[in-house]
Formats: structure tokens, C-alpha cells, sequence
């Protein structure tokens, strides 16, 4: 057996599961494939994550990036429109740059989603494909509606290149909020984007109201920067954080989590149920 898949044999695979309107969802485990890294810390902590989430009463799956459009509009009263890169609508997205995580509950419904886009940005930047909005759309000229604008001022942007992981259509139903999934799942894509697609930098824009509440530092990452603003996006006016690790960065939270099991993690929801 080849050693990418060592770390996960402990762990019993399930059979493939399908959801309301027939798309196939892989068990998160079953579906992984390591291919960079150091392998056994990788392997260690997805295992430990799965864990935290089944405790949490989430089970994880993949699933396509057409179901997650389909879960965005199901859920409108509770999350608002995902934005272009993650939309299969556009186009661009394939099995070799894009995945979907979903958690279901005990009785299958869809509970919390977490998604990552992989960029070779060798000879660009994110301030750039930003700006002209070649982040979003594979054809911008053609498919941004009217007045689209990305304006970035966040200073890192124009640093940020290489093989770049943008995670985020991240989403817990309101009755699944409040058990910490928002500290893990992102963890959780960063991790597997690098495994997967070996990334020099993971990224995502965060809210300023979750900005506020401390969401950044509870996620792990370690660089907070203003301002990221979306003008007339189907996801409405929008004003937000640059946020991003370094591969190193990443290793390093992963390390921290595995040698103490999670317990930063869990301790959040081990206060809520004393």
C-alpha cells in the first residue's frame, strides 16, 4: 500500500451515500488522497478532524461543486449567494482544481459546507487577479455583471503568488452554530488543499462583523489584513479582511493541534456541555 494512504487504514471506510436529488457523496475519509507533504502528520490530523466533527455530530463528505450551488440556494434564508469561483455555473471548475466538503447530521440532513479553488499564480498575484476579476469569473468580460468591482487595499495582496488556495463558501445551518465547525472545517480544507495540490499559500476574504467576533484567530490563521470590498456582486455590498497562511503557517497550527489532540478545539464545546 502506498504510503499517502497509511495514516487513514485505521479507519473504516462507508459505503457511498446519496443525497435528496441523487448526487453521489464520498465519506471524507474514503475520498482523500495525500500527495504532498509530510504524510503521517497530514494523515493523523484529517483523522482527528473527521473525529472532532463526528462528535460534534457532523459527518463529512465530498461532494461536487454543483451540489454546493444547489445547497446555496436551498439555505437563502440563512446564507447568502456563494461567490463566482465557486459557482460550477461559470465554468473553470473541475475535479483537479475544486472540492466541496459538506457535514450531514445523524439523519442526513445537510448541516455545514467548506469549499477551496487552487490558482497557479506563478507569474501574477492576488491583487491582481483580484482587481480584474479573474479571480471570479474565467471570463470576466463576458460573464461579471454590470458595476462588479474588487477593490483590495490590503497591502499582502500584491505579495500573495504561486500555487494559492482560495477556501471559503463556508456555511453551518443555524441550529449547528455555536459548536465550533467554523474553527474546524477551514482548517480542515487548508490542510487537504496542500495535500492535494501542494499550495504555497491559502487565502480567504472574512467579514468584518466576523472579523469582530474574532473568527480569524479562532479559524488559525495568522495574518488579518484591511480591506477587502465587493460592489455590486450577487452576494450584496460587502466589506471584509484579507486572511491567508503561508505553508509553513498552516504546518505549523496543523502540528500544534495533532500533539494535543484537538483540545483547542474542543474546548469551546466541552464548556458549553458542562
Amino acid at each position: 500500500m502506498d504510503d499517502r494512504f497509511v495514516a487513514l487504514r485505521t479507519v473504516e471506510t462507508r459505503p457511498t451515500s446519496q443525497p435528496a436529488d441523487g448526487d453521489a457523496l464520498t465519506p471524507f475519509l474514503e475520498g482523500l488522497t495525500i500527495e504532498h507533504g509530510p504524510i503521517p502528520l497530514l494523515g493523523q490530523f484529517l483523522l482527528l478532524a473527521d473525529s472532532a466533527a463526528r462528535r460534534r455530530d457532523v459527518r463529512l463528505y465530498f461532494s461536487s461543486m454543483d451540489e454546493l450551488s444547489d445547497i446555496n440556494k436551498r439555505n437563502a434564508d440563512s446564507w447568502r449567494p456563494i461567490l463566482p469561483h465557486y459557482d460550477a455555473a461559470y465554468g473553470g471548475i473541475t475535479s483537479e482544481n475544486a472540492f466541496c466538503i459538506i457535514g450531514r447530521n445523524a439523519v442526513g440532513d445537510i448541516v455545514a459546507t467548506q469549499a477551496a479553488r487552487l490558482y497557479d499564480w506563478t507569474e501574477t498575484t492576488l491583487m491582481a487577479e483580484a482587481t480584474t476579476l479573474r479571480l471570479f469569473y474565467p471570463k470576466p468580460g463576458e460573464m461579471a455583471r454590470g458595476g462588479e468591482k474588487c477593490i483590495i487595499t490590503a497591502p499582502a495582496a500584491a505579495s500573495i503568488s504561486g500555487r494559492v488556495a482560495f477556501t471559503g463558501a463556508a456555511w453551518y445551518r443555524p441550529d449547528y452554530r455555536g459548536r465550533d465547525l467554523a474553527t474546524m472545517l477551514p482548517r480542515i480544507a487548508r490542510a487537504y488543499a496542500f495535500a492535494k495540490w501542494h499550495t504555497d499559500f491559502n487565502v480567504s476574504f472574512i467579514a468584518d462583523r466576523l472579523v469582530e467576533t474574532g473568527l480569524p484567530s479562532r479559524c488559525g490563521y495568522t495574518n488579518v489584513q484591511f480591506a477587502v470590498e465587493l460592489e455590486n456582486f450577487a452576494i450584496g455590498r460587502y466589506r471584509g479582511a484579507l486572511v491567508w497562511m503561508a505553508t509553513a503557517e498552516m504546518l505549523n497550527d496543523v502540528s500544534h493541534l495533532v500533539s494535543s489532540g484537538f483540545a483547542q478545539v474542543d474546548s469551546g464545546i466541552q464548556k458549553r456541555r458542562a
